[in-house]
């Protein structure tokens, strides 16, 4: 395992607050000093899954998932460990450091590093070019569009030349390599073996970047009438996936907007920014992403829906709406009339008008009704028919409550009686709430979790010696005169682990510690965290001790009883040892 600088993950576990990550994937409730909710890597309904927030921890009571923040990662995600530290080191705003002890990833890293050097050198040079003599083409269209040069400005937009190497030319010229800027998506591999050319030609340029400020992709729109595709963007990278980022969402870096306004392009962005309508990001595409779903669970907790008005916009914000919902995210969609886009709407009607159909903004489930209605003909009575029978067959599966808001919606669209419209509704099975997350390995969770049930004697020890250096020993000694050890999986792992940082300072970070334990000891550490510690430190530890002492000589005793049984040659012996066994349980009593 790739270990990182211990200064640097300190830096890196301080800005990762544990109860904020797991609230992007979990709901959690306050309840005796802990945060519960429902366990995100088995499928439950009663929440056993715990948070402490002062000791950066988590634990499922259920199927005994435990550790810290990159633990939490590693399983939800899915990830290495360094994919993980690399996935909560952007989420913090952190450059990964240099020391890392692996070639591969300082190498990685390094090439990164080169990719974002490029693309920033590629937009200052395509917004340099903008406002030159052959940029007038550009300057005009923005002008039409209503963006001025200081609007311009702040988003960095630019113009490509219409030119095969411009672009290319002047950042060899820099001192990069061919390969960089194919790699970065700013060249496109010729057919000569060494050749390559500009990527973007001739179109108004839209840099993509990041939260943490870094320029990482372009959107180019041409400036032909007739020049298809209209967009074209850079392609998935190293530096860059579409996927995982959102257009102008860098403007909200250090600012606590209500609600994020979510549309499809660029200039949708712009113009919505341009009428002081700060908080709206694009989506990059109209396929929205669970990952930018994500994403936006950090900033906000309401986003609106804001797509062209078209049938592909309409089918595009179908699409969004479960993807932002399965996140946790309150959802209402902006319906733009007359098919018009943002764009459009917000430089002909101005602020005030769009804001007002914000204020009127439909629910995630009203706006399905909607959709349904859309695909009938509500004018004849096979068309109600069929609508009603469709929208009840949705409105059925919703809560109780929502089913007595949406009810008299379908009745007053088909005329039919309420009653007729409730119990067709009560003919459709509620959809089981469920998360992907959530049924991920469930069974092998809670098989593995039963074969192995964790000591809760064993993790009383550990939680005692998590207390201290000096109470550390104590068990350490305890244990070693009583001939006994950790027998259950994980635990040894972790208490050595505690015992070398113990070596190395008086006082350990074990949140440090435990960042960089395998899933087994972090899920022993976790469950160690949970347990209480009832008086005296060393009193605890010596009742354990006793414990331990006691089961482990009863468990002999069954397997003495088990071995006379079967009529061992050694009767006599056993017998022996039986008895003198029985002689050590009665200083127990």
């Amino acid at each position: 395992m790739p270990m990182f600088p211990e200064t640097w993950m300190d830096e890196l576990l301080q800005k990762t607050d544990l109860v904020s990550l797991v609230s992007e994937y979990v709901p959690l409730t306050q309840k005796s000093g802990r945060l519960w909710g429902c366990c995100p890597f088995h499928n439950e309904k009663t929440p056993s899954f715990s948070v402490q927030p002062e000791k950066q921890m988590y634990y499922c009571f259920g199927c005994h998932a435990g550790g810290g923040p990159i633990q939490f990662v590693q399983e939800i995600e899915r990830l290495s460990f360094v994919e993980a530290v690399k996935l909560l080191a952007q989420r913090a705003g952190l450059e990964l450091p240099n020391e890392v002890n692996d070639d591969a990833l300082r190498r990685e890293r390094a090439h990164k590093d080169r990719l974002y050097a490029a693309c920033k050198e590629a937009a200052l040079f395509y917004h340099k070019q903008l406002f030159s003599a052959q940029g007038k083409a550009a300057q005009a269209y923005l002008t039409n569009r209503g963006v001025d040069g200081k609007l311009a400005t702040r988003f960095g937009l630019g113009f490509a030349l219409e030119s095969w190497d411009s672009l290319t030319g002047y950042l060899i010229e820099k001192g990069f390599k061919k390969e960089e800027l194919i790699d970065a998506g700013l060249a496109i591999r010729g057919k000569r073996r060494d050749g390559c050319y500009d990527a973007f030609r001739g179109r108004l340029i839209f840099p993509i970047i990041a939260t943490n400020g870094r320029v990482i992709g372009f959107g180019a729109r041409t400036m032909k009438k007739d020049d298809q595709p209209k967009y074209i963007n850079t392609g998935d990278t190293p530096i860059y996936n579409k996927r995982n980022n959102l257009y102008a969402l860098n403007m909200q870096r250090g600012k606590r907007p209500a609600d994020l306004v979510m549309v499809e392009g660029y200039m949708d962005v712009i113009s919505l920014h341009a009428a002081g309508i700060n908080n709206a990001v694009a989506s990059l595409g109209t396929a929205l992403t669970q990952q930018q779903a994500r994403l936006i669970k950090r900033y906000v907790e309401r986003v609106y829906i804001s797509y062209d008005g078209d049938a592909a916009g309409q089918n595009a914000t179908m699409r969004g709406l479960d993807i932002l919902a399965a996140e946790g995210l309150d959802v209402k969609v902006i319906t733009i009339p007359n098919g018009m886009d943002p764009d459009d709407y917000v430089r002909r009607k101005g602020k005030d008008a769009f804001l007002k159909l914000k204020d009127e903004a439909t629910t995630l489930n009203g706006f399905k009704l909607l959709h349904i209605a859309a695909q009938f003909d509500l004018n004849t009575a096979d068309g109600r028919e069929g609508y009603a029978k469709r929208a009840c067959s949705f409105v059925g599966t919703l809560e109780p409550v929502e089913r007595e808001r949406y009810a008299p919606v379908i009745a007053r669209n088909t005329g039919l009686s309420l009653s007729a419209v409730q119990a067709q509704c009560s003919l459709a099975k509620p959809v089981q709430a469920n998360n992907a997350a959530k049924n991920r390995n469930t069974r092998n969770k809670i098989r593995a979790a039963k074969e192995n049930e964790p000591d809760r004697i064993e993790c009383a020890l550990l939680a005692c010696m998590q207390t201290s250096r000096e109470n550390a020993a104590y068990a350490v000694e305890q244990m070693a005169e009583a001939g006994l050890s950790f027998e259950t999986k994980g635990f040894a792992g972790y208490a050595d682990a505690m015992l070398v940082a113990y070596l190395s300072k008086e006082e350990p970070d074990l949140a440090r510690v435990i960042a960089e334990l395998p899933a087994e000891q972090a899920e022993a550490a976790a469950l160690a965290t949970a347990v209480p510690i009832e008086g005296e430190t060393t009193a605890m530890i010596d009742g354990c001790i006793r414990k331990l002492r006691y089961r482990r000589i009863n468990a002999r005793l069954q397997e003495l009883a088990d071995e006379m049984n079967t009529g061992s040659d050694d009767r006599a012996e056993l017998q022996q040892e039986y008895a003198e066994l029985m002689e050590k349980l009665k200083e127990f009593k």
